[in-house]
């Protein structure tokens, strides 16, 4: 699966708000439901929507909710600088991607890191993805709601070198196609700590290593985290010999009542298990195919499943 980034840019420059009037950039700006895209983007003088707030803030600024409303206008939100955009509690803070469109785009540069707290992405069965990472550093997401999309939740398909991916304290749940997916071009590494991916129609989190050379590497952690009720595999991960290897270390967490619990589709696939729970998977409870490892540290609650799939690697703690 890719969404491709041609598309997703004529969408962004289709979606663009006006932006803030030509005034100094503020390191914080703020947004409100009684704010104006007119307005210098203060706390004294809020703007109504993010992508005015964008043209306002300085490269590396921060962004703050000061209330409950829908802060996108109907229109893509898209960023291309670093930047933190927080809604510190409280209220809601809710996108609503355009039909067929995107929730945030991220095209930021090479050095730039994004940050997303406190959202809730919602396409309402009409948006086809809640956030689309094509450039930059890293990207955080944290304590946010991404649901109800026609395709995935969240793609990360960086093409920068070597970029971070961080989801936590984050629900993914109910999209047409995947909770999160992770298949840049280049080297990256990935944690999912407190993260649920639930009752998606394909795979919970995925790993995919299909866009990028062999050269490169695809390294994940989850941590205290449950995929459950998704339509394919809870955990999986997918590559082939001469593209990335792709690993998915899973700890302290659960898959369960998926297709299949975790999954791995070639050589270079990898998933450890330690001290997890795998249980009522339809079809089968681990699956490793085509040189793909499963693998488990011997301390796992493996149960309850239809069946399994290859054989389960045992390695020892260190």
């Amino acid at each position: 699966m890719k969404f491709t980034a041609a598309f997703a840019v004529g969408l962004a420059l289709a979606g663009v708000l006006s932006a803030a009037p030509a005034l100094a950039l503020n390191q914080h700006s703020f947004v409100s439901s009684q704010g104006n895209d007119a307005n210098a983007c203060t706390l004294a003088a809020p703007c109504r929507h993010l992508q005015a707030a964008l043209a306002a803030t300085i490269a590396g600024g921060e962004i703050a909710v000061l209330d409950t409303a829908g802060y996108n206008g109907g229109a893509t939100v898209t960023i291309t600088q670093a930047v933190s955009i927080v809604n510190p509690g409280g209220f809601e803070a809710a996108i609503a991607p355009p039909s067929g469109g995107v929730g945030i785009i991220i095209n930021a540069g090479a050095n730039d890191a994004v940050s997303l707290r406190g959202l809730s992405i919602d396409g309402a069965g009409v948006g086809q993805v809640g956030i689309l990472f094509n450039t930059g550093a890293s990207l955080t997401v944290e304590n946010c709601i991404v649901r109800h999309m026609t395709d995935t939740g969240i793609i990360f398909q960086s093409t920068t070198a070597t970029s971070a991916f961080t989801v936590s304290n984050s629900l993914v749940a109910d999209n047409g196609d995947g909770g999160i997916f992770v298949g840049p071009t280049g080297s990256a590494t990935a944690v999912f700590n407190r993260v649920e991916a639930n009752n998606n129609l394909g795979n919970g989190i995925q790993l995919y290593g299909f866009s990028s050379a062999g050269t490169n590497s695809i390294n994940a952690t989850v941590s205290e985290s449950v995929a459950a009720g998704n339509g394919e595999g809870g955990f999986f991960s997918r590559t082939q010999s001469g593209n990335a290897p792709t690993s998915l270390m899973v700890f302290h967490s659960v898959s369960a009542n998926n297709q299949f619990g975790v999954s791995t589709i070639g050589s270079g696939a990898t998933i450890r298990l330690a001290n997890s729970t795998v249980t009522g998977n339809t079809s089968q409870g681990w699956s490793a195919a085509t040189g793909g490892v499963v693998a488990s540290y011997g301390d796992n609650y493996i149960d309850g499943n239809a069946g399994n799939g290859g054989s389960l690697t045992a390695i020892s703690k260190q």
